[in-house]
């Protein structure tokens, strides 16, 4: 049984203009905090740290790297 709300290829494409300006702001944001993280001076711990959160936080990682993970320790 399938109980939740099912999404056509339609109803997707009606969405996509609008999804599209989120997509591509999240990607900026993705690889701007990466390669920022990259280039600098840090331990390989606080890296490694810093990459997951930037990769698996969704919009928010990149977002949270730049108020947080780029204050000096």
């Amino acid at each position: 049984m399938h109980y939740g709300y099912e999404i056509g290829i339609e109803e997707l494409w009606k969405w996509l203009p609008l999804l599209i300006p989120f997509l591509i702001l999240h990607l900026i944001l993705l690889v701007v905090a990466l390669r920022d993280l990259l280039r600098r001076d840090l331990s390989t711990e606080y890296k490694l740290i810093w990459t997951a959160i930037i990769v698996f936080v969704s919009l928010f990682g990149p977002i949270l790297y730049f108020i947080l993970g780029r204050k000096e320790r």
